[in-house]
């Protein structure tokens, strides 16, 4: 799959809109899988929407670890993580496209999110690859997309190459919405 379009810096002050927490209120959707503690992943984290409450969520012993594209989002997130007072529990990394972007990453997250964001990466198979990588046996991926973006087509797609690193589904995409939370088992 082709990158066509990845967010602008400055759309990620949008997304922080306070309004759209009505539609993706990011604690009712992470809290079914994210507990003090743990270690989670937000992959493409841009300005913090989900990673900030997460931070809250895993607590002083857990931690967030967070990629992205770009070193203004990652700059943007730790201002807001110092406001909030959890910037200690995260740790930022950014995407280069080299094999060191996942250094040390091996089964260490009991979650990972990845939410509006694999329509944005040119190869969505080694994505998977990665992140499934990353995950400890048991652990949940809650990956979704946005319908304005991507196709009900393109979506399954990307289902069937998390399927191809090993996940399985743990609940299904339901009606038209494109989210599903894949487990890993093996």
């Amino acid at each position: 799959m082709n990158k066509s379009f990845v967010c602008p810096w400055w759309m990620g002050y949008m997304l922080l809109f306070p309004l759209r927490s009505l539609v993706h209120n990011p604690k009712k959707i992470v809290s079914p899988y994210v507990k003090p503690g743990m270690t989670v992943v937000d992959y493409g984290c841009a300005m913090g929407y989900f990673t900030i409450p997460m931070a809250r969520i895993v607590g002083e012993t857990g931690r967030v670890i967070c990629f992205d594209i770009q070193q203004i989002m990652l700059h943007k997130l730790l201002n807001r993580a110092r406001k909030a007072e959890v910037e200690s529990r995260l740790e930022t990394r950014l995407i280069s496209g080299s094999s060191a972007d996942y250094e040390g990453m091996e089964n260490v997250a009991d979650f990972v999110l990845l939410f509006a964001v694999a329509h944005e990466v040119p190869d969505q198979e080694k994505l998977f690859f990665s992140l499934s990588n990353m995950m400890k046996k048991g652990s949940y991926l809650y990956f979704a997309e946005p319908s304005g973006h991507v196709s009900n087509q393109q979506f399954l797609r990307s289902i069937e190459l998390a399927k191809n690193t090993g996940l399985t589904i743990a609940i299904p995409p339901k009606g038209k919405k494109l989210a599903v939370v894949f487990r890993k088992v093996e």
